[in-house]
């Protein structure tokens, strides 16, 4: 049995564990996983005395290098751009980013909001304008139903049209995060796995030896 690989958020923690993957709260991890070695990412700066209280955890994200990354990235997000090599990383959760990698070196990208931060922010220009879902929608067609259908098509198109404007190499798309698999399914051959947040930790650990 391998140690477990935790990436811990602000809310919650995702726990990989004998390839399968497991949402916890806080006080789960710590009463679950205190007596067990475990390798962590974290980005949430209030727990991170905590943790390194603990000798059995150990923070991998000294040994996390990108050539080519910046200052300040987050990283959650360089951990997703290590784990299957060249490509578009498309991580769509509460933020939405959008990295390419070339020759193991970081080539830029952008952030958005999430597709559930956008839904709220056009119901706060008009009441006319709150949906509770987005629809699946043509982008080859412009849509003419209904509200939804329109906003639908305009939060996912700007989405579509960056990965495709960035992708003139033909680089294989990964997707990831709680939209990934919607982003996903409007383009073709795009990939959307839960696990590449673990695959790239199990490459760091694996590397550095831990």
């Amino acid at each position: 049995m391998h140690e477990p690989l935790v990436d811990i958020g602000n809310r919650y923690a995702h726990l990989y564990l004998d390839g399968k993957v497991f949402d916890l709260s806080y006080d789960e991890l710590f009463a679950q996983f205190s007596h067990r070695k475990i390798f962590y990412i974290c980005v949430n700066n209030s727990l991170r005395d905590l943790l390194s209280q603990n000798s059995l955890w150990i923070d991998i994200e000294p040994f996390i290098e990108i050539k080519g990354s910046y200052r300040g990235m987050g990283i959650d997000r360089q951990v997703v751009l290590l784990s299957r090599g060249d490509g578009i990383y498309i991580d769509a959760g509460s933020a939405i980013t959008i990295d390419k990698i070339v020759e193991d070196e970081y080539q830029g990208g952008i952030i958005l909001p999430g597709v559930w931060s956008m839904i709220k922010s056009y119901a706060q220009i008009s009441p006319i304008l709150e949906i509770e879902s987005l629809d699946r929608v043509d982008l080859c067609k412009l849509p003419k139903s209904n509200t939804r259908n329109t906003i639908s098509y305009g939060i996912i198109a700007p989405i579509v049209a960056f990965v495709e404007k960035i992708n003139s190499e033909g680089l294989p798309i990964y997707c990831c995060g709680g939209d990934g698999e919607r982003v996903s399914g409007y383009m073709q051959s795009a990939i959307y796995s839960k696990e590449l947040v673990f695959e790239g930790m199990n490459k760091v650990v694996k590397e550095c030896g831990c």
